[in-house]
């Protein structure tokens, strides 16, 4: 962020929350081998079946294609306060698939 690779803080923001969706899915024995099947897996497993809240699983989907738009573009488009946001937005995310995981191992849920 501090030199200004606003792409790259989205691009690493995403994997963060790619990484801790798949972490939730081992709770219940799912895997995928695409980005697009983690969004599959995360609506069709969690989302469709009340585990997992919509608003949660909608933003995943704007930072997987904002981080595919920042990757595979041409033109650099992030900027800081994109860049402050998301990272917000990322933080509320996290927290919320680790409590999603901790309910899950409980056997809360």
């Amino acid at each position: 962020m501090n030199n200004q690779f606003y792409a790259t803080v989205i691009n690493r923001l995403y994997y963060a929350c790619f990484h801790a969706t798949k972490v939730l899915w081992l709770t219940k024995d799912i895997a995928s081998k695409t980005h697009s099947g983690v969004v599959h897996i995360l609506h069709l497993h969690f989302v469709q079946t009340g585990l997992f809240d919509m608003q949660q699983a909608s933003f995943y989907s704007s930072i997987m294609q904002e981080r595919m738009e920042e990757d595979y573009s041409d033109e650099i488009k992030e900027d800081r306060d994109t860049a402050i946001e998301f990272t917000a937005l990322t933080k509320k995310y996290l927290v919320y698939v680790n409590q999603k995981i901790k309910l899950q191992v409980d056997g809360e849920c």
